[in-house]
């Protein structure tokens, strides 16, 4: 067989199927009959065809987890580390402070490591706030419970302030 015919004979089956008396019915790019409405209008394209193919379909969202049960107690364990140093840091710094301009070297030391020794437990209280942020992320609820806790950052960076105002 020629390589000709060969090249030819793709478009031989086409000319022949549009002889074969068929008369129009195929192909045809006319609205078949479940694509038409009772009032001769076309449908809307089908889901996944055409232009309407780039569209997602919504994703369900499921409602969001519920706090941990144990976030009140929580906080109020922080918050009350945190009053306790706040209550007692003004008069530690004061006697700190005095005990540096006396100039007692062995009062200085003293009194400086009362006063650092005083803020050790809020290392512990930020970190344990670290953690109740990652525990309640994505949760219902969490808005109002990272307020709470960015109310308790600004008090530790408040006696951190307080902190490095007494001199060395």
């Amino acid at each position: 067989m020629p390589r000709s015919f060969l090249a030819l004979f793709p478009a031989l089956l086409l000319l022949a199927s549009c002889a074969s008396g068929m008369q129009g019915k195929w192909p045809t790019l006319a609205p078949r009959p479940g694509e038409i409405s009772a009032d001769g209008t076309a449908l809307p394209t089908c889901p996944g065809c055409g232009t309407d193919m780039v569209a997602k379909p919504p994703v369900a969202v499921a409602p969001p987890l519920p706090l941990p049960a144990d976030v009140a107690d929580r906080l109020a364990a922080t918050t009350a580390v945190i009053a306790d140093v706040e209550g007692k840091a003004p008069a530690q710094a004061r006697r700190a402070r005095a005990a540096i301009a006396a100039a007692r070297s062995g009062d200085v030391e003293v009194e400086r490591s009362r006063f650092e020794a005083l803020f050790l437990p809020l290392a512990v209280e930020e970190r344990r706030l670290d953690v109740l942020a990652d525990d309640i992320a994505g949760r219902g609820g969490a808005d109002a419970v990272l307020v709470r806790i960015a109310e308790l950052r600004a008090r530790l960076a408040s006696l951190e302030t307080l902190r490095g105002s007494v001199g060395e």
